[in-house]
């Protein structure tokens, strides 16, 4: 089973990513915060890698999804797999006045409650920059057990988590 293309948090919407992201993303994309994703990045690379993210739904019948808060797009998180091999479960607060407030947990634990429940799905990776260490908190806080397994060709340097069905 491929995954909803909507889900709800008691907070949060969690939709598939549209055109009229692209300013509030390409902000982000701009940002020092985007330096624990491999940025900043500059508008034409940010409306590539949006494009990707609308784009992977069609390729793959799954993807990440853009987290709404009272209407607003604060960020995205979701399944990634651009290599035909165990999903990457990513996210990222677009929005510095998000962080702290426990959207992202928010958001990741309801895709992966429908990931693992829902559809079946029984594993997941995740790869976060060995600097990040909030992302090393939450990928713990879920669940997640570190590995020895190398990053990916495009980010060599990442630390790999594995999330199983059992575990989460």
């Amino acid at each position: 089973m491929n995954p909803a293309r909507t889900l709800q948090t008691p907070r949060l919407q969690l939709r598939l990513p549209v055109a009229s992201d692209l300013p509030v993303y390409t902000a982000f994309a701009a940002s020092a915060r985007a330096n624990l994703v491999g940025g900043p990045f500059d508008a034409p690379r940010a409306f590539e890698k949006l494009a990707a993210m609308i784009g992977h739904w069609d390729l793959r019948g799954w993807g990440r999804y853009v987290i709404e808060h009272d209407g607003r797009a604060i960020g995205h998180c979701g399944p990634l797999d651009t290599f035909g091999d165990t999903p990457e479960m990513t996210w990222t607060l677009w929005d510095a006045t998000a962080a702290g407030q426990g959207f992202a947990t928010e958001a990741v634990q309801e895709v992966i409650r429908h990931l693992f429940d829902d559809c079946g799905w029984s594993d997941l990776k995740i790869c976060i920059d060995p600097t990040n260490a909030a992302s090393h908190r939450m990928a713990r806080r879920i669940g997640a057990s570190i590995t020895d397994l190398p990053g990916p060709t495009r980010w060599p340097e990442a630390q790999t988590y594995t999330l199983h069905r059992s575990a989460a």
